[in-house]
């Protein structure tokens, strides 16, 4: 049996080709596991950071303690062998964000020296002995440095794969509504004067009552009464993303509340300047209308609500 596919259809004004775009069942999943994995290194980068600030503090009391050189040895090799693993692990994570560019990129601190001349030092000669334990300082002064470069890397990996995450909750990709597009996005003829005009979203035709959802998570800086729309709804996502939906029969949230993607904000209404139930839907990208059929992901043009 052949794999079940979706394809989603644009549409051009200027071109009568129809351009194709078939989402099969194994893309959507790539897309999910990609989502996952960058959610579970974020947790995990969370958990180094704790244990980072540890190892830290352990450092400055053996920098403290430096003369107690049995324990310093055992100290020192197991830090660096933390810091090796650190170091494996920051740039195993900074390829799965695409940060990596190239080796000798990224600056390093050298560790070496002291652990292996401890045991051929003999204990008796106390200037060679000082000597041992100059170097063995100087080593971990730089395993510190190293340690303190491997914390602020990962901090910015943190962040970085915080703002990822956060920026994909908060993209429009999901159809606010079941129906189907009767106008399109760009120059249209009005049906109330028959003159040409933009149209700065589109609209999908459905039955009255049928339910809204938010395409993405994001707070509602506006529900209300707007002329020309009727009752209207506007989400903030962040990131620059607003969406923006008219001629509701009804509004089920309000100014100041947060919303999450899938959730009921409304329902279908013929509200204000209209020729029949459907909604009027925009996304707004730094205040600028774009074509909200690009930002359309899921799978179904019909989405069951």
């Amino acid at each position: 049996m052949s794999q079940k596919s979706h394809s989603i259809l644009l549409l051009s004004d200027t071109n009568p080709r129809v351009r194709q775009f078939r989402l099969t069942p194994p893309w959507l999943r790539g897309v999910l596991i990609a989502v996952t994995v960058a959610v579970l290194a974020l947790a995990y980068l969370l958990y180094q950071n704790a244990t980072l600030r540890i190892d830290y503090a352990e450092l400055q009391t053996l920098r403290r303690a430096v003369e107690v050189q049995g324990t310093l040895e055992g100290k020192l090799q197991a830090v660096e062998h933390e810091v090796q693993r650190l170091r494996a692990f920051d740039h195993r994570v900074r390829l799965l964000a695409g940060m990596d560019k190239g080796r000798g990129t990224e600056p390093t601190m050298g560790v070496g020296g002291g652990i292996r001349e401890l045991i051929k030092v003999p204990t008796a000669a106390s200037e060679e002995t000082g000597q041992l334990l100059e170097r063995m300082y100087q080593d971990l002064q730089r395993l510190e440095r190293e340690v303190a470069l491997r914390e602020e890397s990962l901090q910015a990996l943190t962040a970085y794969l915080t703002r990822q995450k956060d920026r994909l909750a908060a993209t429009p990709s999901i159809w606010p509504t079941r129906g189907y597009v009767s106008s399109k996005f760009g120059i249209r003829k009005s049906p109330f004067t028959g003159r040409q005009q933009k149209h700065t979203g589109i609209d999908i035709a459905a039955a009255s009552g049928t339910p809204i959802i938010a395409p993405a998570d994001g707070v509602v800086t506006f529900a209300g009464g707007l002329a020309g729309y009727g009752r209207a709804i506007v989400i903030t996502h962040g990131f620059g993303f607003k969406t923006f939906y008219g001629h509701n029969k009804k509004n089920s949230v309000k100014k100041g509340e947060r919303v999450k993607r899938g959730q009921v904000i409304g329902y279908v209404g013929n509200a204000g300047y209209s020729t029949g139930s459907h909604l009027h839907y925009e996304v707004l990208v730094n205040g600028t209308a774009r074509d909200p059929l690009k930002y359309v992901l899921d799978e179904q043009r019909r989405p069951n609500i």
